[in-house]
């Protein structure tokens, strides 16, 4: 076996002679028509080289020899009577598998991570290597499930098991991709986050794979950077830093390097003093549970806002209006909820120009007639206003429900957006308050917003335990939202879709809707990026737009239900 930390485990296996994709695919994935993933998976060489060992993906195998692989790479794991009992070993060498990945590979589906963690309660959100996991038989793959239950190894085996694992060998590298021939560098253990870096002093090293580009394998993946500035300036720093003179034709294989300053924390290697305080973080932030179960979002309020709106169009890319779409996705938003839950739903603006009833065109036409319902409404003739307005209006409606007895914790708060972004960039993310960004009290000014709302409610203030409880809640809902994306076959941003600061020239901060809110549970979610030409096309069909709001409204559902 050859397992690279980010990719599944790939089975290397010797051709036999005259063996092509076709007849290989049927001996060792049990059909012909995988031929052309097992084929891509080398490099999409014509044939398989005689005496060069091939790599067929985990994912492909057939079922009885994907248990024996697992078998092989992890002996101290057997059937028992509840589910599959397995040992934490890193196969690759450092850091132990994630609960995502024991998901990926055991379930078929890392987003049932939750219900591994459920059944290992006394774990934390990164089991060390020797930790005892179970992974339930409710959840396992039918071949994994269907296994008969056994005794534990021996204790031989166990002792072995836990030895340390050697690194992997590098993947052999077409000739074609062999440009020219950088100095050895030295691989440390790979990061937490599950991606194959190389380290040396003061900077990682990735190799492009195959279909890779500078732009979004390395800057949006490795930087966290997204705003096309950003990108480009920084894709052009890594170009010069690696010798390459055009980002358009990089060779595959070819080692980008990466200086520390830039990386994202869990990217950095184990025991970098970014790293450990950011996985500090994750652990306070994991230790906190929603004390909140509501079957059907029976009794949850829902404070729906949508962003930007009359004389604030939001981002504007080929004619499209970011207000007038969010908007309406919006309102459909509140249609589901109301119809298909036991919400109670609140909105912080409204637009009489468009119809309230479900709306059946794709191209909408641009409406600066949006207003934010504070008393008296006001009609967003000033963004700046407009932004402080928006969480004043919620934190009023928050406080006028708590006098109704009503928990805070049954209450969100969800401000949809559009992003304009790098146009690599895709798919939706959804932002939540980090607590390290956030301050102890709100700029509050009475004079600068003449309103009731304003008038009569407090200046907010925001306790140290409430901003850290605020970002654990708020996570757990941006995570139950994406997952609910991805199962409605809604395109997700592939790295870090939920992030609790915005990132751009440099500097991090949480939108002021965030950042000032007293609602508990508070997420922004940026339904697309207008710059990337797919998402955009998405967003101009009411049938996506309608898809879009089941998938909100049943992120929200399970949000409150786990």
């Amino acid at each position: 076996m050859e397992w690279r930390r980010g990719d599944a485990p790939q089975l290397l296996v010797l051709p036999r002679a005259g063996e092509g994709w076709t007849r290989l695919s049927v001996r060792l994935t049990g059909s012909a028509d995988n031929a052309d993933e097992v084929r891509a998976a080398n490099d999409g060489l014509e044939q398989p080289l005689t005496g060069i060992r091939v790599r067929v993906p985990w994912v492909l195998l057939r079922p009885e020899l994907r248990v024996a692989c697992a078998r092989a790479l992890f002996p101290r794991d057997w059937r028992g009577a509840g589910g599959w009992e397995h040992q934490i070993l890193a196969p690759w060498g450092g850091d132990g598998e994630s609960w995502w990945e024991l998901a990926e590979w055991f379930c078929g589906d890392g987003s049932n991570y939750p219900a591994l963690r459920d059944a290992n309660p006394a774990l934390g959100l990164y089991p060390a290597p020797g930790s005892h996991v179970l992974i339930p038989a409710s959840v396992l793959l039918p071949e994994f499930r269907r296994l008969t239950p056994e005794a534990p190894p021996a204790p031989e085996v166990r002792a072995a098991a836990l030895e340390p694992t050697p690194a992997p060998t590098a993947t052999l590298v077409p000739a074609r991709a062999a440009a020219k021939t950088p100095r050895p560098i030295a691989t440390q253990a790979p990061s937490a986050a599950g991606d194959a870096l190389e380290y040396r002093d003061r900077e990682a090293v990735y190799r492009l794979r195959q279909g890779e580009a500078l732009y979004s394998a390395v800057v949006v993946r490795f930087t966290g950077q997204l705003h096309a500035a950003d990108v480009n300036a920084t894709a052009k720093e890594l170009a010069k830093r690696s010798g390459i003179a055009d980002v358009t034709a990089i060779p595959v294989g070819y080692p980008v390097r990466i200086p520390f300053d830039l990386l994202l924390p869990e990217f950095l290697p184990a025991g970098h003093p970014r790293r450990l305080s950011w996985e500090r973080e994750k652990e306070e932030l994991a230790a906190v549970k929603r004390v909140i179960r509501a079957a059907n979002l029976d009794g949850i309020h829902i404070i729906l806002d949508a962003g930007h709106g009359g004389g604030d169009t939001g981002a504007v890319v080929g004619g499209v209006w970011e207000s007038t779409y969010v908007y309406d996705v919006m309102n459909r938003v509140k249609r589901v909820l109301e119809e298909q839950t036991k919400a109670t739903v609140w909105v912080t603006v409204r637009d009489a120009s468009l119809p309230k009833r479900k709306d059946e065109r794709d191209i909408l036409p641009p409406s600066r007639d949006q207003q934010l319902l504070v008393d008296p409404p006001y009609d967003l003739a000033d963004s700046s206003t407009g932004v402080h307005l928006r969480w004043i209006l919620g934190n009023s409606l928050l406080e006028r429900l708590k006098r109704q007895k009503v928990n805070p914790e049954r209450v969100a708060f969800v401000s949809i957006h559009a992003d304009s972004l790098h146009p690599a960039v895709r798919g939706l993310m959804v932002y939540v308050p980090a607590r390290s960004l956030r301050s102890s009290r709100a700029p509050f000014t009475r004079a600068g917003y003449p309103c009731r709302e304003v008038r009569t409610m407090k200046a907010p203030r925001y306790p140290e335990s409430f901003r850290s409880r605020s970002e654990a809640l708020s996570s757990q809902l941006g995570e139950s939202i994406v997952r609910a994306a991805e199962q409605s076959s809604v395109p997700v941003h592939p790295y870090q879709p939920v992030r609790a600061s915005v990132l751009r020239g440099g500097s991090r901060w949480v939108p002021a809707v965030l950042r000032y809110s007293t609602v508990p549970t508070a997420v922004l979610i940026e339904i697309c990026n207008l710059n990337n030409e797919q998402d955009r096309e998405l967003l101009l069909s009411w049938r996506f737009r309608e898809k879009l709001a089941h998938a909100i409204a049943a992120g929200l559902a399970e949000g409150f239900s786990h």
